[in-house]
């Protein structure tokens, strides 16, 4: 059963229990480990007409699993078969409860034969020990955890109210308890979590399932193309047997359709603006010209972007289709006309919204409820300002700390230095009063920005300024930290080198006077096919948190984006280019001889560690020795072999998911060689327990690949 908190009613209530069940504080998850079983070259079992639940019930008896645990798989979804071989999910039930964390993925052949099985099923006891509290106080305690300064539940806070489902949690002892998954989904902040609270109140797992990301970021994107006038598929096309847009009137603002509605959502209260002007489109043609020269708020703009919106996500939607991301496979679809999966799920995509900028996010529910893509505007470069010796650097400021005034705040500039193995980037402690009074400048790279500026503000800096390391791009710091108090700006890495001559000169950083002219990401396609991407792996693979894991995520968002602007014929090894206002993209370096391996991938920062994944898509994409020319293939490859991947995998995890994909054992050896080219060869592994992260690369090739 489930039970929902009526938010509006709630708020005291809600709290006190909050307040009681938070005291048991928090007692980690470990979720159980994935396995994979296959047989290179054979299957697993042998011909067979039963259900797929019963094959995969008798191999697992024939592997030594108990009669408790093998009776406790039910099947929860199948997909159509794809050259002869069909994919089954399953989950576990004990005493009628799903089983928190555990799944199944199996492969089988059109001879009923099971070729391949990735799981990590658990032994199920003879019973549940009960929960000593209700779902209302469940939510409580994952408001409490989630939102720790709320004193009350505001109206409007959340999307829907928060629901909790029973489930039964199993434990490090072989035992099950009941607990409560807990969903809560916020409105403004399109944050979407489901927290796993105990018997006890403990929350004992939160999944984040929001992927946000920060760039500065019409079919690809304005600086690479014009607009031109693109049909679309119309009815009857496998992928959109009833064409893109709803057979009614649509307005220029808002576009509906079977994958996807988008809208404006300027005024951020995640429902479609009523925008003065709007026009009836009862044709079917949304042809708005741009006037980038202009503001993107104008009337003109605004329907530019709802249309240009639309059209990117139904372009991924199809192209994703032919790939075997489906509907038994969790894609978004209003309806999946027969076809398995569970439907009204289509991308509620929402146009310069108003909740936040420099930004974007993608929040990816459980399959039949619909996500939500947030796309913003981004502010242009120099909107903040570094003054020094005569001469004024552009600038940009940060998401957390003091917000500056035009006047600013001006003092002496210093070059930080940790007074222990000299180094510039504020990664560890500085001296005590080292800056004090100072405006630190800090590099940028190893650590978040965050901790930078903590630590210039714990050494007395009155503000910092940090240099790119990685080129001339500045953009927004995102970060939270209630804890400081100072200003931060970005300056790109020539200015940051000139800074570095100016060392002792009085310095004022400040806002800038004049705003410059925003970009908008929704005509930047390399944002919107990197967040539907989020929604492509959560809903193949299955959980993408963690630190490896949510750097796949983000690595392969940024190898869909590329992967997409191949097949448009415009291949680029770098992302977010016109939304970042630079032709460095956003991206630490190009990804072309990026020049970071697997052992570097482990500084916390999912952007930054999920690199390299895009570095290995685009190897394997641009390498006229590998898959350049055949990008179609490639892609099949790499969106099948999550049919063959755990949950929360690791980099050679989804490497041996694309390697069970693929059938020809020449492009088994070209997937090879981009791994192990950026070290996740034979042998690598990456270890992660909590938040640490151990590394053990490999550049070594299978003995049929030398």
């Amino acid at each position: 059963m489930s039970v929902s908190l009526k938010v509006f009613a709630a708020t005291v209530a809600v709290l006190a229990v909050a307040a009681t069940t938070s005291a048991q504080g928090r007692r980690p998850f470990e979720v159980p480990p994935g396995r994979t079983a296959s047989q290179p070259g054979g299957t697993l079992t042998p011909p067979s007409n039963a259900s797929p639940v019963a094959v995969l019930a008798q191999y697992l008896r024939g592997q030594g699993r108990d009669e408790a645990t093998v009776r406790s798989l039910v099947q929860a979804a199948q997909s159509a078969a794809r050259d002869g071989i069909s994919q089954a999910r399953f989950e576990q039930r004990a005493a009628g409860l799903p089983v928190y964390g555990t799944y199944a993925k199996a492969a089988f052949n059109d001879r009923g034969e099971l070729v391949f099985l990735a799981e990590n099923l658990v032994a199920v006891p003879g019973g549940v020990a009960p929960a000593s509290v209700n779902g209302q106080q469940a939510i409580g305690a994952a408001i409490r955890y989630l939102y720790p300064d709320l004193t009350g539940v505001p109206a409007g806070f959340f999307r829907s109210a928060p629901a909790a489902k029973d489930v039964a949690i199993p434990e490090a002892d072989g035992s099950m308890s009941a607990g409560y998954l807990v969903e809560t989904w916020t409105d403004q902040t399109n944050q979407l979590h489901y927290t796993l609270i105990g018997g006890d109140g403990a929350v004992r797992d939160d999944e984040s399932r929001t992927n946000n990301d920060s760039y500065r970021v019409f079919t690809v994107n304005p600086t690479v193309t014009s607009q031109t006038i693109v049909a679309g598929p119309g009815a009857g096309n496998a992928q959109s047997p009833s064409g893109w847009v709803s057979p009614t009137d649509q307005l220029s603002t808002r576009i509906s359709g079977n994958n996807a509605f988008a809208y404006l959502d300027s005024d951020a209260n995640n429902a479609a603006d009523t925008v003065a002007g709007s026009t009836l489109i009862s044709d079917g043609n949304f042809v708005t010209p741009a006037d980038l020269s202009s503001s993107p708020t104008t009337l003109g703009n605004k329907e530019v972007a709802v249309q240009n919106l639309f059209y990117q996500n139904n372009a991924i939607h199809d192209e994703l289709y032919k790939h075997g991301f489906n509907e038994a496979a969790g894609n978004f679809q209003k309806s999946n006309f027969g076809n398995g999966g569970l439907g009204n799920d289509a991308v509620n995509a929402e146009a310069q919204d108003g909740s936040g900028t420099d930004n974007a996010n993608f929040a990816t529910p459980s399959d039949g409820s619909a996500p939500r893509m947030q796309m913003y505007l981004w502010t242009g470069t120099g909107t903040h300002q570094v003054v020094v010796g005569g001469m004024t650097f552009a600038a940009a400021g940060a998401q957390f700390g003091a917000a500056l005034t035009t006047t600013g705040v001006t003092g002496a500039l210093a070059l930080v230095n940790d007074g222990a193995a000299p180094t510039t980037d504020a990664c560890t402690s500085l001296p005590a009063g080292s800056m004090s009074g100072k405006i630190a400048l800090i590099d940028r790279g190893t650590c978040d920005f965050v901790t930078k500026v903590k630590n210039a503000q714990t050494a007395g800096a009155i503000a910092a300024i940090i240099a790119n390391n990685a080129g001339d791009s500045i953009f927004t710091m995102g970060g939270t930290s209630r804890t400081i108090s100072i200003p931060s700006v970005m300056v790109g890495q020539t200015d940051g080198n000139t800074l570095k001559t100016k060392l002792g000169q009085s310095t004022t950083v400040r806002k800038s006077a004049t705003a410059p002219l925003q970009h908008d990401g929704d005509i930047d396609s390399d944002v919107v096919f990197h967040e539907y991407c989020h929604g492509l792996t959560w809903r193949m693979v299955g959980r993408m948190d963690g630190p490896i894991a949510g750097a796949i995520g983000e690595g392969m968002s940024d190898t869909c984006a590329l992967l997409m602007g191949g097949l448009l014929g415009q291949p680029d090894d770098r992302i977010g280019e016109y939304s970042a206002s630079d032709s460095a993209g956003i991206r630490r370096y190009p990804y072309t001889n990026y020049p970071l391996r697997y052992k570097d991938m482990n500084s916390g920062e999912v952007h930054n560690d999920g690199e390299l994944y895009g570095a290995i898509g685009w190897m394997l994409m641009s390498d006229p020795n590998l898959f350049a020319g055949r990008i179609p293939v490639l892609f099949d490859y790499m969106v099948q072999g999550m049919n063959y991947t755990p949950e929360r995998p690791t980099y050679e995890q989804m490497r041996d998911g694309i390697l069970q994909a693929v059938p020809v054992a020449a492009d088994a050896c070209r997937v090879w060689t981009a791994f192990a080219h950026y070290g996740v060869g034979v042998g690598a592994k990456a270890t992660v327990k909590g938040a640490k992260v151990t590394i053990t690369q490999s550049f070594t090739l299978p003995a049929q690949c030398q």
